[in-house]
Protein backbone atom coordinates (compact mmCIF):
# COMPACT_ATOMS: atom_id res chain seq x y z
CA UNK A 1 0.00 0.00 0.00
CA UNK A 2 1.30 3.18 -1.08
CA UNK A 3 2.14 6.45 2.08
CA UNK A 4 -0.32 8.03 2.53
CA UNK A 5 0.55 9.82 5.56
CA UNK A 6 1.59 13.36 6.81
CA UNK A 7 4.40 14.54 3.83
CA UNK A 8 5.92 17.18 5.07
CA UNK A 9 7.01 15.48 8.17
CA UNK A 10 8.33 12.57 5.81
CA UNK A 11 9.64 15.14 3.84
CA UNK A 12 11.47 16.69 7.04
CA UNK A 13 12.80 13.08 8.16
CA UNK A 14 14.25 12.36 4.02
CA UNK A 15 15.96 15.95 4.12
CA UNK A 16 14.14 16.67 0.42
CA UNK A 17 11.08 18.65 -0.40
CA UNK A 18 8.78 16.25 -1.81
CA UNK A 19 5.94 18.53 -2.29
CA UNK A 20 5.69 22.58 -2.72
CA UNK A 21 4.11 22.42 0.93
CA UNK A 22 7.33 20.95 2.57
CA UNK A 23 9.40 23.49 0.67
CA UNK A 24 7.89 26.53 2.72
CA UNK A 25 7.78 24.20 5.88
CA UNK A 26 11.55 23.23 5.46
CA UNK A 27 12.63 26.50 5.35
CA UNK A 28 10.35 27.23 8.86
CA UNK A 29 11.82 23.83 10.19
CA UNK A 30 15.20 22.59 8.39
CA UNK A 31 15.46 19.93 11.40
CA UNK A 32 13.88 16.50 11.31
CA UNK A 33 10.57 15.91 13.45
CA UNK A 34 10.10 14.28 16.29
CA UNK A 35 10.36 15.30 19.96
CA UNK A 36 14.60 15.29 19.55
CA UNK A 37 14.61 16.26 15.65
CA UNK A 38 15.72 19.85 16.92
CA UNK A 39 18.60 19.35 19.28
CA UNK A 40 22.18 19.77 18.19
CA UNK A 41 23.54 16.23 18.64
CA UNK A 42 23.32 13.26 16.13
CA UNK A 43 24.57 10.05 16.61
CA UNK A 44 26.73 8.84 13.45
CA UNK A 45 25.18 6.42 11.23
CA UNK A 46 26.28 2.82 9.94
CA UNK A 47 26.46 2.25 6.85
CA UNK A 48 24.00 -0.79 6.81
CA UNK A 49 22.13 2.30 7.95
CA UNK A 50 22.81 4.62 5.45
CA UNK A 51 21.70 1.91 2.54
CA UNK A 52 18.83 1.60 4.53
CA UNK A 53 17.81 5.07 4.92
CA UNK A 54 18.58 5.66 0.98
CA UNK A 55 16.71 2.84 0.19
CA UNK A 56 13.64 3.92 2.62
CA UNK A 57 14.04 7.71 0.61
CA UNK A 58 14.22 6.51 -2.83
CA UNK A 59 11.21 4.43 -2.26
CA UNK A 60 9.30 7.23 -0.62
CA UNK A 61 9.91 9.58 -3.45
CA UNK A 62 8.57 7.68 -5.76
CA UNK A 63 6.11 6.60 -4.29
CA UNK A 64 6.44 2.50 -4.52
CA UNK A 65 6.32 -0.39 -2.46
CA UNK A 66 9.00 -2.59 -1.27
CA UNK A 67 8.14 -5.39 -4.32
CA UNK A 68 8.13 -3.00 -7.11
CA UNK A 69 11.18 -1.35 -6.01
CA UNK A 70 12.36 -4.72 -6.37
CA UNK A 71 11.10 -5.81 -9.95
CA UNK A 72 12.30 -2.59 -11.05
CA UNK A 73 15.90 -3.70 -9.54
CA UNK A 74 15.60 -7.06 -10.68
CA UNK A 75 14.68 -5.68 -14.27
CA UNK A 76 17.23 -2.77 -14.56
CA UNK A 77 19.83 -5.30 -13.53
CA UNK A 78 18.86 -7.74 -16.18
CA UNK A 79 19.36 -5.03 -18.99
CA UNK A 80 22.88 -4.20 -20.26
CA UNK A 81 24.41 -0.40 -20.79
Amino acid sequence: MNYTGPKVKLSRKLGINLTQKAHKYSQKKPYPPGQHGNSKRRGKQSDYGKQLFEKQRLRLQYNLRESQMRNYFKEASRLFG
